[in-house]
């Protein structure tokens, strides 16, 4: 069994944006097909759940052989400077059930969720959006922004708003390079404009508790990527015209995220509601990105992502540099 460090996954070259969203959107083709799936989350939380939570994802891959568990913790830390979540995957041998590995799976939490944004935009978006803005400065709006920027082949005004100016301002100039290598301009904003028009494209990448996205926010021809948890209100998905999902009954029974508290209260939101791999499977003009509609893209997070992400970190890892990674015999606790 291997343990595979965040530095061993980066040498593998998964991070590329370009790879890992070739391997995501492949995984939601698979997902259509019944070969990526997913079982339902179980959360376990010591407290009220907004003191934080824990989440069992288990999944499998039928054409990657692969079966596996992705276990997170969404625990606050407002004074100690750690991590939002913790999460690490497993991954078993699905013929045999033997245990191949566990990764430490910040990052490919961070690649995943930016991966998916970025198929959301290739399907919802095309190639005509000019604008973003990205809600957020933390770990996964950092993501996001990189995700994204290179599937926005038109993309000229790079925004960005946090609670806290000083780490949107450290965003940007972490990204300095790939937004001058395309021409992009990048502005901060020091609060939230009343109004969001002057970006067609809008990521939610928050760990707020309570909403900041409000109904007047959006406008017609608005398309909205939610990846935060709490990060819109109830009116304001309401207002859309049309809600395009990773997963939709997956995270109406327990999920904290906005859209499925909605759900559980006014059930007759789904029928606003689309999988994205019904969209790959079946392009619909009438989805996409219009003047005249606003469009709200929800990305649960689904842990066939993570799998097929470290699967294939540790495929290329065995295949470059198999003699120098680290196996453990955890049958005789002892290392081989």
């Amino acid at each position: 069994m291997y343990f595979i460090s965040r530095e061993r996954i980066e040498q593998s070259g998964i991070a590329d944006p370009i790879v890992t969203q070739r391997l995501i959107e492949r995984t939601f083709r698979q997902k259509a097909q019944g070969t990526a799936v997913s079982a339902q989350e179980v959360a376990l939380a010591a407290g009220a759940r907004e003191a934080g939570a824990f989440y069992s994802l288990p999944a499998y891959l039928a054409e990657e052989g692969v079966a596996g568990l992705k276990w997170t913790s969404h625990v606050p830390q407002p004074d100690h400077g750690l991590p939002y979540t913790h999460p690490v995957v497993l991954l078993n041998d699905l013929a045999t059930g033997r245990p191949l590995a566990i990764l430490e799976g910040e990052l490919i939490s961070g690649l995943r969720t930016g991966a998916v944004s970025a198929t959301a935009i290739r399907t919802l978006a095309g190639s005509r959006a000019s604008s973003l803005l990205v809600c957020g400065s933390g770990y996964q709006a950092g993501h996001q922004l990189r995700s994204i920027v290179p599937f926005m082949p038109e993309l000229k005004e790079v925004h960005v708003w946090s609670r806290t100016p000083l780490h949107a301002e450290q965003l940007v100039e972490q990204h300095t390079g790939i937004l001058r290598e395309r021409g992009i301009q990048a502005r901060v904003h020091v609060s939230l404009p009343d109004h969001l028009d002057f970006a067609e494209v809008v990521v939610g990448a928050t760990a707020a508790s309570e909403p900041y996205l409000r109904a007047e926010h959006f406008v017609r021809g608005h398309l909205y990527l939610h990846v935060g948890m709490r990060d819109i209100d109830s009116e304001a998905i309401q207002s859309f015209d049309d809600i395009v999902c990773d997963d939709y009954e997956a995270g109406v029974p327990s999920s904290s995220q906005s859209l499925f508290g909605l759900a559980r209260k006014s059930p007759d939101i789904v029928r606003k509601v689309t999988l994205l791999e019904t969209l790959l499977a079946q392009p619909d003009q009438a989805k996409q990105q219009h003047p005249s509609r606003k469009t709200m893209f929800n990305a649960f997070g689904l842990s066939i992502f993570d799998l097929v992400l470290a699967n294939e970190a540790l495929k290329r890892l065995m295949e470059s540099a198999g003699e120098h990674l680290e196996q453990f015999d955890l049958s005789k606790e002892r290392k081989i």
